[in-house]
């Protein structure tokens, strides 16, 4: 058997186009240990999947990369049903859901008509309006008249939904839609997350304690889960995230799962009990990375002080957390999702950053080009100055059409295993590029 060779792994951000990890880590873990391991927002799910498997694989159990792919290919049958909106949020989270590129032409239609109640509610309401104040007027002024009246009225309608939900619930609900936690409808992203780790961590014999961050470092894995202070505008990294801080397990208990809160603070805690930072459940952390503002809920943690902080998306401050290991003497497989132009649809969707290729000239004249522009400096300006720094870590990058992955919820059954397919093909071109690894 070939000896491992001991590397770093950074996994960048990316919603559902973090499927491609998916198909990219079994390739890999078949010739590198992955000796430390970071990941923000969706790359925290696939950084924790990794550190769980090779947690697995170090105390003598080869499957957990197998079950961490088996797990993956469940999500394109059970990828809707995981964003389970809070009560009186429904609408909300079926017009984020339909606004999502790859939705079709009519999306915002489709995202409008989820608010039907209050279109209707608002449309009679003008009408009877326009009824009350038209007195006698002509047949035509009055089909015109009660038709404008019942568009403002509809329109209005839904503009008080959304602001009654955004100014009035939503601060009562750490400012997102979704909690994580099954709402009624089944297991829910959290639920699923939490049986995923312990699958692919202990196998699939039942484990009462979550997999924590202790044990990995017990088993020599190093995670590095990224999470966004908002209290500080600072990101966080495992295992110094939440130090110092304190949470209410009340809070808590409406965002993990009871297993988790039964580790975290027992039924005789105090209202108040430190966050175990070094200890933390793994759970914990990722749930904190990938709180995407208004989609999830933020995390919510108690300041010295008594001030109120804020635990947000780490893509927010650390999309592509490669930089945790710039001054690290080991080498690090860095993967990035990069967004492939129109133009190019038809070139590999796994390459190597070039830091001395930059492309085509783009035309600045046009609209479209410009605004592209705009986007990669804002997306991508420190990777590529990184990139060309002397001794740079490679970035090997898995290129997404914009209608692939990202915010698309509801993507179809064939999307994904193509996602993986592309991350199988990633894993291969880096192999391809290191054929003899050294220790």
């Amino acid at each position: 058997m070939m000896e491992l060779a001991e590397r770093n792994l950074a996994l960048k951000g990316g919603v559902t186009s973090g499927l491609v990890y998916a198909g990219a880590l079994p390739v890999l873990a078949a010739r590198y240990r992955f000796r430390a391991v970071a990941g923000s927002s969706a790359g925290a799910i696939a950084a924790a999947f990794a550190a769980a498997a090779e947690y697995a694989r170090s105390r003598g159990d080869p499957g957990g990369f197998a079950r961490l792919q088996r797990r993956s290919a469940e999500l394109p049958h059970c990828l809707a049903s995981l964003f389970q909106a809070s009560p009186g949020f429904e609408p909300l989270l079926k017009a984020l859901v339909h606004l999502a590129p790859g939705t079709g032409k009519a999306r915002i239609g489709r995202a409008i008509l989820g608010f039907w109640p209050d279109l209707v509610t608002g449309a009679l309401a003008g009408g009877a309006l326009w009824v009350a104040l038209s007195g006698a007027a002509d047949a035509w002024r009055h089909v015109l008249g009660g038709s404008l009246l019942a568009l403002l009225g509809a329109v209005a309608a839904v503009a008080l939904r959304v602001g009654w939900l955004l100014f009035r619930v939503a601060p009562r609900r750490n400012f997102g839609i979704c909690p994580g936690l099954s709402q009624g409808g089944g297991e829910a992203l959290t639920d699923w997350l939490h049986a995923a780790l312990q699958e692919i961590a202990f196998g699939p014999e039942p484990r009462e304690r979550p997999l924590t961050l202790r044990d990995l470092t017990a088993m020599g894995v190093d995670l590095r889960i990224v999470a966004t202070n908002l209290a500080t505008a600072r990101p966080e990294v495992t295992p110094r995230l939440g130090a110092g801080l304190a949470f209410r397990p009340a809070e808590w208990a409406r965002l993990f799962p009871p297993a988790v809160m039964r580790c975290l603070a027992p039924e005789s805690a105090a209202e108040l009990v430190p966050i175990p930072a070094a200890e933390l459940p793994v759970l914990v952390a990722v749930r904190a990375s990938l709180a995407c503002p208004a989609l999830m809920e933020a995390v919510p943690a108690v300041a010295p002080d008594g001030g109120r902080v804020w635990f947000s998306d780490g893509g927010l401050t650390t999309n592509f957390p490669f930089q945790l290991f710039e001054r690290d003497p080991h080498p690090t497989v860095a993967l990035d999702l990069d967004t492939l132009h129109p133009d190019d649809a038809g070139l590999p969707r796994a390459r190597t950053l070039d830091p001395a290729e930059d492309g085509r000239t783009p035309d600045l004249t046009r609209l479209r080009p410009f605004v592209w522009s705009l986007l990669v400096a804002l997306r991508e300006g420190r990777l590529r100055a990184a990139a060309r720094e002397p001794g740079a870590m490679p970035i090997h990058q898995g290129r997404l059409t914009a209608d692939e992955g990202g915010m698309n919820l509801a993507m179809s059954e064939g999307e994904a295993p193509r996602l993986m397919a592309y991350g199988e093909a990633l894993g291969a071109h880096i192999l391809a590029a290191d054929p003899a690894p050294v220790r």
